[in-house]
């Protein structure tokens, strides 16, 4: 149904408040940001609306919590669905413990994203848990997660299902980039959905 070529001119723009007391690892302060695309000209308009927020606190030099939280919605403007390439999608940044892009809505075989998205993030940092000579990171986590809802269809994909997981991720500082580890176990899950217990990344850190 939506094959082919199309035409988009989108305008987005960022409204953000940081009051980290610093941009890397920050121990203290939250940033709050609003993000909204709009069209200008496209053969099938939609709106996308995204907020996130991430609060910091040390509880001591050695443990530092986070709570970071995002939700997304992307709507049509008149009668044509939101395309395929602009629904959706949870990663590892969110939802820890399953495949990238594999959740939420399924036709057939497709993972076809979903219109709105929500993601809570629970970690508590352990900055000293090892000697500062390795150069590790340890973070334990908590991810709750739903995406959910298509514009053609509302039997695809269990939307009141809330998709959950906990477990440990490490960030180890190299002369190649950060190398980043997860290890994770979900908790709850659609049938559909497919996890991932162990994941590893260079150049990203959590």
């Amino acid at each position: 149904k939506q094959a082919g070529s199309f035409n988009d001119l989108t305008f987005g723009y960022t409204i953000k408040s940081d009051k980290r007391n610093r941009r890397f690892m920050p121990t203290d302060g939250h940033i709050i940001s609003f993000k909204q695309n709009l069209p200008i000209y496209s053969d099938t308009q939609s709106i996308l609306n995204s907020f996130r927020y991430r609060t910091y606190h040390a509880f001591s030099e050695n443990v530092v919590s986070a709570v970071k939280l995002y939700g997304a919605a992307i709507n049509s403007i008149g009668d044509e669905d939101v395309r395929l390439s602009k629904r959706l999608h949870l990663g590892r940044k969110y939802l820890r413990g399953f495949e990238s892009g594999k959740i939420g809505p399924k036709d057939g075989i497709d993972f076809i994203g979903g219109n709105y998205a929500t993601a809570l993030n629970l970690e508590a940092a352990l900055p000293n848990l090892l000697p500062e000579a390795t150069e590790t990171d340890i973070s334990i986590f908590m991810d709750v997660a739903n995406l959910w809802h298509v514009d053609y269809s509302d039997n695809l994909g269990d939307s009141d299902k809330i998709r959950s997981s906990f477990g440990v991720a490490t960030n180890m500082y190299t002369p190649i980039g950060p190398l980043s580890f997860v290890v994770a176990q979900n908790l709850s899950k659609a049938d559909t959905d497919e996890t991932q217990t162990f994941n590893f990344q260079i150049g990203t850190s959590f």
